[in-house]
């Protein structure tokens, strides 16, 4: 109760806050920014207070007396300006009548909400998983128990001790939050998901809503972004018996991730959304981030530009990549407005629509002599990157003394230069405090060819992933005039950048980069099938064509939802939940256990301890340097006798022998029986003290 009470303390602070930010919006758009402000404060707040006091219950309380000083400031403030103050909450039925579409936006959050606790199944003291959250969902719990029980600040891998948490662990470390105020793990990881899930559904329909200027092109631009799914049912229609119903019992052979046939492009609420926290906990702050910073460029609201400068310096320990997009779609508008001027829109326009035929054909090119699976073009790739970005660079100088010239550059330096400073005051700290040292250490960035093409033809790879949705909206930019344009110009920077260059050991990570360009290509989309539709002369039958499409194209994608809600996995059996909760009550807090590399690590996931080294499907993705922690374990556990100071050196503690252990290792037990302790033997599981 304590933890929901304080969860819902933040919430009321944000609304409050937003009431006085944004008085001149509408009260859903109050109510969401006012959503947002709270969950970015329940996670930085507890962070900053961590410094002092580390991630503890007094450090949560100061972070409930600043946000409580921060909001009865604001109130005062703005009663003595004579600003009328209102929440709005009561007025937002009057938005869902106005805006019917909302209707279908709560629908499917409702949907949402039905998958998110069901990847997370507890039951008979076993925890179930989905299909999406089966790999990840452990690592997520490790970060988010072990910051809870360990209560240290800045935090370290639980997976790999001694070596600083550089994972966006802000995604993480609102539910820990929760759990350290009481709330049982399960609604504790589920419950800030479901708010987030809310936050990125009506905050992308606001930011499309206002990027299109049109609720008929964001309902289709809406539905399209979250019900994407592209050609990829084609492959189970037809064939054999059981070619179809497989999509409902085989492990991730779905119509929208199916990599057999290389169907990459996953749906956005199943494979995104569900397992992807920072993905989730990003796109929560970043979709009302761009419908700020749209209102700011496009509707001339200047102040904006600060608000959405400091809400961008909030991501990049929340996520970076949405942090890195959300930089690449500034530079897009930026330039274009540097463009218009100097008085070269049309130019500009005309510019950007040659170079997307001109970028496809390059890609085509670059297939014909590189090959995505070649890493020795690195270099070269990130010398063309460099080469380009260089170029612009000298295109914006020249544009900025042009504005000069013109005596028009005061307002860019007021607007752009507010936003810049401010998003670089927040986030150079967190960048080089946590970012800037794993990428330094892992060589992380690197340039990399196509993304997950594969042996696929660029062309048909993108059509068979997005589908008829990625011909649309490559017509809707060639058709668009110069200001439609320029308001979806931003997926040609975002698309340039994640097919030359990784931003981590997986190549697959970069649709992290991909998915906020295909955000805008959506938009395009809608504009190019509305115009289309506008040629039926009566409204009726458009509305009917467009929802008929709409259902057509979400197929795949609901097919996906289907196969999720149904998929279970047992991810932790009543062995492992039983020692768990011994290891969770009876050992020190700070006690680290030896045990295999399993994925599903009930010391770290569940009862959030120290291991000697995780699984390397988390390790080697984070570009993590974890062999000789591996080696290691390996010699401790096959020959313990001759490796003592090993286990000093690690600072071993307990050492656990099961079924795991003993298929990963020639484990020597006898050793282990002779010289050490048990603490724990449930027939299955022992558990030893190292004296």
């Amino acid at each position: 109760m304590a933890a929901v009470v304080f969860l819902c303390f933040f919430q009321l602070c944000g609304l409050c806050l937003s009431a006085v930010i944004f008085p001149r919006e509408g009260p859903g758009t109050r109510a969401l920014l006012g959503s947002v402000l709270g969950s970015v404060s329940l996670q930085w707040l507890p962070a900053l207070m961590g410094f002092v006091s580390g991630f503890t219950r007094a450090g949560h309380m100061a972070a409930a007396v600043i946000i409580t000083l921060a909001v009865c400031g604001t109130l005062i403030w703005a009663k003595r300006s004579g600003r009328a103050v209102s929440i709005g909450i009561k007025d937002l039925p009057g938005a869902f009548l106005r805006h019917k579409f909302l209707f279908f936006v709560l629908a499917l959050w409702i949907v949402y909400c039905v998958l998110v606790p069901h990847s997370f199944y507890w039951q008979d003291n076993i925890i179930y998983s989905s299909q999406a959250t089966y790999g990840d969902m452990s690592m997520h719990l490790s970060f988010i128990t072990s910051l809870a029980r360990q209560g240290t600040f800045p935090p370290s891998y639980s997976l790999l001790p001694g070596t600083r948490l550089s994972y966006p662990f802000l995604s993480d470390s609102i539910s820990s939050s929760l759990y350290l105020l009481g709330a049982p793990l399960r609604l504790a990881y589920c419950l800030p998901m479901l708010l987030s899930g809310a936050q990125v559904f009506f905050g992308g329909w606001l930011f499309l809503r206002v990027l299109s200027g049109s609720d008929k092109k964001a309902g289709l631009a809406f539905t399209f972004f979250f019900l994407n799914g592209g050609l990829g049912l084609m492959y189970f229609l037809g064939g054999e018996e059981g070619n179809f119903s497989r999509i409902f019992t085989a492990f991730y052979e779905t119509p929208t991730n199916y990599s057999l046939e290389n169907i990459r492009w996953v749906n956005v609420i199943v494979d995104m959304m569900l397992p992807q926290r920072a993905t989730l906990f990003g796109w929560a702050l970043l979709f009302p981030t761009l419908y700020l910073l749209t209102r700011a460029v496009f509707h001339h609201k200047r102040r904006y530009y600060l608000i959405a400068g400091l809400m961008a310096g909030a991501l990049p320990m929340i996520h970076t990549h949405s942090f890195l997009a959300l930089g690449l779609v500034c530079g897009a508008w930026l330039t274009a407005r540097l463009f218009r001027d100097n008085r070269l829109s049309v130019f500009a326009a005309r510019l950007g629509k040659a170079l997307i035929p001109l970028g496809l054909i390059a890609m085509l090119t670059m297939q014909a002599v590189l090959s995505p699976e070649d890493r020795s073009n690195s270099d070269r790739l990130l010398g063309l990157f460099l080469s380009v970005f260089s170029l612009w660079a000298g295109v914006l100088l020249l544009l900025l003394i042009g504005s000069i010239k013109k005596r028009r550059i005061r307002p860019v330096i007021f607007t752009w230069g507010a936003l810049l400073l401010a998003a670089l005051a927040l986030a150079l700290p967190q960048l080089f405090t946590w970012t800037f040292r794993q990428v330094s250490s892992g060589g992380m960035v690197r340039g990399h060819f196509g993304w997950v093409i594969g042996d696929d033809n660029y062309l048909w790879f993108y059509l068979k992933n997005i589908g008829p949705v990625w011909v649309f909206a490559l017509i809707g930019l060639l058709t668009a005039d110069k200001r439609r344009f320029a308001r979806c110009c931003p997926p040609m920077a975002i698309w340039f950048v994640a097919e030359l260059i990784e931003f981590q050991p997986n190549d697959y990570d970069n649709n992290k980069l991909l998915y906020v360009g295909f955000l805008f290509l959506c938009c395009a989309a809608a504009d190019c099938i509305w115009g289309l539709l506008e040629l039926i002369p009566k409204k009726a039958p458009q509305l009917v064509s467009a929802a008929l499409l709409s259902a057509l194209l979400a197929a795949p994608a609901a097919l996906t939802v289907a196969r999720e809600y149904v998929s279970r996995y047992e991810l932790y059996g009543t062995g492992a939940m039983n020692l768990a909760l011994f290891i969770d009550d009876q050992l020190p807090r700070d006690a680290v256990l030896m045990t295999d590399q399993r994925h599903n690590n009930e010391a770290a996931a569940l009862a959030g301890r120290n291991i000697v080294c995780g699984s390397p499907i988390y390790l080697y993705y984070h570009g993590l340097n974890y062999y000789q922690q591996e080696w290691d374990l390996r010699t401790m556990y096959e020959e313990p006798g001759k490796n003592l100071e090993l286990f000093k050196r690690h600072g071993v503690d307990y050492v656990l022998i099961s079924d795991f252990e003993k298929k990963s290792y020639t484990v020597d037990t006898a050793w282990f029986d002779e010289n050490l302790p048990k603490e724990f033997d449930d027939g299955g599981r022992i558990l030893y003290r190292v004296d």
